[in-house]
């Protein structure tokens, strides 16, 4: 994994040739490139939107040349685009005002990017991100996801095991995480690095990044998701009040969180794709036998993307209690609202649905219920 320093002077070196091109105070760029052998007549242009930057919208198609090459400029806000070509790889990339903006492709499969040093800034960090998922979470996550699918059920207590060291390890992920995106400064480049801030631990830093990206991107749609990102972190922190969550249950009747709140209750978010979540269903199984007379409640929302799959994840681990879902994986409003951009992702709320904990799992799970129902 890169080392701080190492990535500290990667990215200041790119920093440099930033506040440069901040002194233009126009929002053009230009983009043009080249490709290497098939010829698609045209390019589509997208740009991201929303808190996550995963979903984007086509803003230009670009016509391909009969020399394999192509060129545009624009008055669009800085961002983080994407360029889309048949048969060539998508192309993530920022761009800022002023900017000349060029793509290379020395393959069907390869390409260099150059003009663009907010785009260097994020190639840095997803470098550091994925080799920082190589050296801290798969070795723990790929042998918990193996003994998942042998379906045995003498695996059970490996299993248990696992899943607490996966979580464990996906905390140290993303607490790493952190030393990356400090180096970036107020580059546009932070936007889609959003998708995994954690703000219980570093709400501090967030507020004050937030402050000063508004500053410097003064008006720009990029400085209001990161604003409303900072907020959203506030909502879900300790402390906080959670939003209603209204959505199909197993049957298809809609039930309503506020409707169902126990003196206690874990809003637990769920995937019966996600390993973790199911190395945890006996225990929370056992949480939810002890204490649900006493007035524990938990109410399950699967992130989900096929019904079935959902329904015999649930049948299967037999998670008794309330589930709903929308069955559109990270997309709706609720996983927006809650910040859910991985999982598992819990929430152990009071009968106001004011937060008390999060990310509360196994035996902190456990003392934390019995310190809450002592007679029990």
């Amino acid at each position: 994994m890169f080392s701080k320093s190492t990535l500290y002077i990667l990215i200041l070196s790119a920093a440099v040739g930033i506040s440069c091109s901040n002194e233009k105070k126009d929002v053009v760029f230009s983009l043009e490139g080249k490709l290497n052998s098939s010829n698609p007549d045209h390019a589509l242009l997208y740009q991201a939107k929303g808190l996550n930057a995963n979903e984007f919208d086509v803003v230009d198609t670009l016509t391909v040349q009969a020399d394999s090459t192509f060129s545009a400029s624009y008055s669009l806000e800085p961002h983080f685009y994407q360029l889309r070509i048949s048969d060539y790889p998508n192309v993530s990339f920022i761009a800022d005002s002023g900017q000349n903006i060029a793509i290379q492709y020395a393959s069907d499969e390869d390409y260099d990017l150059s003009g663009s040093p907010d785009t260097n800034l994020f190639e840095e960090y997803e470098e550091y991100r994925m080799n920082a998922l190589r050296e801290l979470v798969y070795p723990v996550r790929d042998p918990l996801d193996s003994l998942l699918a042998e379906d045995d059920p003498e695996n059970a207590e490996r299993i248990e095991q696992l899943g607490k060291e996966v979580l464990k390890a996906e905390e140290s992920y993303r607490d790493t995480l952190l030393y990356a995106v400090q180096e970036m400064g107020t580059s546009i480049a932070i936007y889609p690095t959003m998708v995994r801030w954690d703000g219980d631990k570093h709400m501090d830093y967030y507020e004050g990044l937030a402050a000063d990206f508004s500053e410097e991107h003064a008006g720009l749609e990029v400085a209001e998701l990161v604003s409303e990102k900072v907020r959203i972190l506030e909502q879900v922190s300790i402390g906080g009040k959670v939003s209603e969550i209204v959505a199909p249950d197993t049957s298809g009747v809609e039930r309503s969180l506020y409707n169902n709140l126990g003196t206690y209750t874990l809003i637990d978010f769920f995937g019966s794709w996600c390993g973790p979540c199911r190395s945890e269903s006996d225990h929370l199984g056992r949480m939810y036998s002890q204490y649900k007379d006493a007035g524990f409640e938990i109410f399950g929302f699967g992130v989900e993307f096929e019904k079935e799959s959902w329904l015999r994840a649930i049948e299967k681990d037999n998670r008794s209690w309330i589930n709903v879902s929308t069955v559109d994986g990270y997309t709706n409003q609720i996983a927006a609202e809650y910040s859910i951009t991985a999982l598992p992702k819990n929430f152990l709320v009071d009968e106001d649905g004011i937060i008390i904990a999060k990310d509360i799992h196994g035996e902190e799970l456990e003392e934390k219920l019995d310190e809450l129902f002592p007679d029990e």
